[in-house]
């Protein structure tokens, strides 16, 4: 009976994404998405805009803040501001340079070296090329008072190609991109005898690691077509990741998005499918090493009724996931979404309630937490419901303002704990207390009460501000504490533009305590589903609040050469951006970039 299920549904989304292609116009619509992950807050994330390439020395964006555990130190590398591809649907009217290339050194023995490239081929066709490389070959101090190496490199390139259309812009883009560190860090106290000998196979400490990661993106959309038009279009990605440690990950999802008018509304219908194959990890149902192989199948339908002062957004999202090794599962979460509009274009309130189901595969959980253990198989988390309003406008035509607040119910929130252990050693009496640098995963069942401020200040050409704070409350069936999550973030951003060969742009960002913990038992294994099948003692740990300011200038010779600065932790912060591993103290990279 479940095969003739599964057949439906297979045959179901076929025939609908066949309707929906013979059914497509020329016009299209405009639409946002908004995609609910694991919480984690993003601090001046690198983004795309939506216009031509520009050689822009300093701009600034604002950046989009979700919260999950930190993954990469808050500023760990010269941060710099890409000619972006476009993804409008016309053509520049002028020309503005085919790319940029720079190169810098910092302490640390730093070297970076960037280069952006596009060209115009037709009026409605760009091919761009991006290429990165930045390393760092320095040491750290740990809080233990040891000094370890701490390497890591960071290169990327990708290819871009974006043909307009009347109506619409198909966008296609391949990139790859190499990271490479090691598992440099142990928390709290010095290492371990053991630990420091040539070759120790205990654990992961001075292990070397990186990831790997490939992949297409094709996109075909309209982001300016109105909400009364018939749209049809869709996003189709496919990765392949790999790590040194012999970790693979395929990862495919092909998503169609379809908009129809009638005459009391408009008809919203998300169709799509995904699958992933993770290789060599511990399946946490067998609990050996193998593979874990899932396939997704998504249907969200909504309808959308409305005008621009008040409009309404009633819907549901469904998911269907098939895994070869536990149950099928089906889940179902709400998707309403009010908007009122008191004063056009100045002022809107705004209330919904929706949920998502995650999928925690392999290589989002690795970038996540780089440092976790290599061979993990995380359960997907689902968060049943999300209660969110709040209001956004504008004190004046150069000022927008948002406040708002969320409320969530999530079910298999993964948290990060570190293991220790008694290590058996008959040349060592007592027998040393050893900690696995590498993070594993325990789970509870999680409410977050969230709250939220943005302020966005643009005066001309001369001074930016951004200012975003979050407020955390977090309500755990069993555990104690979110490990690992702070209870504030914030973030301050100031441009200014001296002159018009000067501009210099400072960043204050602050993350709040956190807590981490360390789960002592008799027992070297712990079961990948669950720390809790072997219960031990837990020890609770305070991370101090991360206080990091950034300073970067760009200087302008002449209409193609300028110079560059930037100095990073400049509140010489030995923070830890994760448990037992702290940052880069002060560092500073400079360098030269030419526009051609």
């Amino acid at each position: 009976m479940l095969n003739i299920i599964k057949s439906v549904l297979l045959i179901s989304l076929f025939l609908f994404t066949a309707f929906t292609v013979s059914a497509q116009r020329d016009s299209v619509i405009s639409r946002e998405v908004e995609v609910v992950k694991s919480f984690k807050p993003k601090i001046l994330d690198s983004y795309k805009i939506n216009e031509m390439p520009k050689i822009e020395e300093t701009e600034h964006q604002k950046p989009n803040f979700n919260y999950n555990i930190k993954s990469e130190p808050v500023v760990n590398a010269f941060s710099v501001n890409p000619l972006k591809p476009a993804s409008i649907a016309s053509a520049p009217k002028e020309e503005t340079g085919y790319g940029l290339v720079r190169a810098g050194f910092g302490n640390y023995n730093k070297p970076y070296g960037e280069v952006f490239f596009n060209h115009l081929i037709s009026r409605k066709t760009i091919f761009g090329i991006h290429a990165m490389h930045l390393s760092s070959h320095g040491d750290v101090k740990l809080k233990g008072g040891d000094k370890v190496d701490a390497p890591f490199s960071k290169n990327l390139a990708e290819i871009y190609f974006n043909q307009f259309f009347r109506n619409s812009v198909l966008s296609v883009a391949l990139d790859v991109k190499h990271d490479g560190f090691n598992y440099y860090g142990y928390p709290e106290v010095s290492l371990p005898e053991p630990l420091l000998e040539d070759n120790q196979q205990i654990n992961y400490f001075g292990t070397k690691q990186a990831f790997t990661k490939g992949g297409i993106s094709v996109k075909f959309d309209n982001p300016s077509v109105e909400i009364d038009e018939q749209f049809f279009g869709f996003d189709l990605d496919y990765h392949y990741f790999g790590t040194k440690t012999d970790q693979t990950e395929h990862l495919a999802n092909f998503m169609t998005h379809t908009q129809i008018p009638f005459s009391f509304g408009t008809g919203l219908l998300d169709v799509g499918a995904s699958f992933n194959l993770a290789e060599n990890i511990i399946n946490r149902a067998s609990q050996t090493l193998d593979n874990r192989q899932q396939t997704w199948l998504k249907v969200n339908p909504a309808i959308y009724m409305g005008g621009d002062l008040f409009n309404a957004t009633l819907g549901i999202k469904t998911w269907y996931v098939f895994d070869e090794n536990v149950d099928d599962q089906f889940k179902i979460a709400p998707n309403v979404l009010l908007n009122f509009m008191p004063v056009k274009n100045i002022f809107k309130v705004y209330a919904g309630i929706d949920g998502n189901f995650i999928s925690n595969h392999y290589s989002k959980i690795a970038y996540e937490n780089p440092f976790v253990n290599p061979e993990h198989d995380v359960i997907n988390t689902f968060e049943k419901f999300r209660f969110f309003g709040g209001f956004d406008g504008k004190f004046s035509k150069k000022t927008n303002f948002k406040i708002s607040a969320e409320y969530s119910m999530i079910d298999e929130q993964p948290l990060y704990y570190l293991h220790e252990y008694t290590l058996p050693d008959p040349n060592i009496n007592p027998n040393p207390q050893i900690v696995d640098n590498d993070f594993k995963i325990l789970y509870d069942d999680l409410n977050l009460l969230k709250f939220n401020v943005e302020v966005i200040h643009r005066s001309s050409d001369k001074f930016d501000l951004l200012l975003t704070g979050n407020y955390y409350i977090y309500d755990l069936e069993t555990q104690t504490a979110a490990w690992n999550m702070p209870d504030w973030d914030a973030n301050l951003s100031l441009g200014y533009k001296i002159s018009e060969r000067l501009n210099i742009t400072a960043d204050f960002i602050f993350i709040g305590t956190r807590k981490a913990l360390i789960m002592e038992t008799l027992f070297k294994q712990l079961p990948a589903t669950s720390s809790m099948a072997n219960p031990g003692t837990l020890k609770s740990y305070n991370l101090d609040t991360v206080f990091d300011l950034n300073i970067r200038g760009n200087y302008k010779i002449t209409e193609r050469f300028s110079v560059f600065a930037q100095l990073n932790n400049f509140g010489f912060q030995k923070y830890e951006r994760w448990f037992g591993y702290p940052v880069q103290s002060f560092n500073a990279l400079a360098g030269i970039s030419y526009a051609f």
